[in-house]
């Protein structure tokens, strides 16, 4: 058993990224370059193939996404508080986590030759949401 103590900023910050990225995949427009970093091709090299492959399995991911949001979403605590996470939960707050990180990653410009703006806030909270994902995952090791 993995437990995670939020703060309450922490979990009203997570819930507020969770009804951002709940309200994109409830309308998701094909041309945001987040709605594009969470469903990449699956065929870079062929626009037939990519697009098919986008037809089978785009309901199909936003569906999983959204139930892990969803599940996520109600195990935060109200305020500051303890979440127990076993096996199944701690996956789901990693990929809960990483599709945070990537929305707001995103909306930042994050590449691997960015450096981020100590100063700007949502930049810290990328920062917080990349330490508490790899938090987890070496939590359970």
């Amino acid at each position: 058993m993995l437990r995670v103590d939020l703060t309450g900023v922490e979990s009203q910050a997570l819930a507020a990224l969770c009804g951002e990225l709940m309200a994109l995949l409830a309308d998701p427009d094909p041309t945001d370059p987040v709605v594009q970093r969470l469903n990449p091709d699956g065929y870079t090299d062929d626009d037939a193939a990519s697009a098919e492959f986008h037809e089978l399995v785009a309901d199909s991911l936003a569906s999983e996404r959204g139930s892990r949001l969803s599940s996520f979403r109600q195990e935060l605590p109200p305020g500051a508080g303890r979440v127990e996470l076993d096996e199944a939960a701690a996956d789901r707050w990693i990929r809960v986590i990483n599709d945070l990180r990537l929305t707001l990653g995103t909306r930042l410009g994050v590449s691997e030759e960015s450096e981020l703006d100590p100063a700007d806030e949502s930049a810290n909270l990328y920062n917080w949401l990349t330490a508490v994902q790899e938090t987890i995952v070496l939590g359970l090791r």
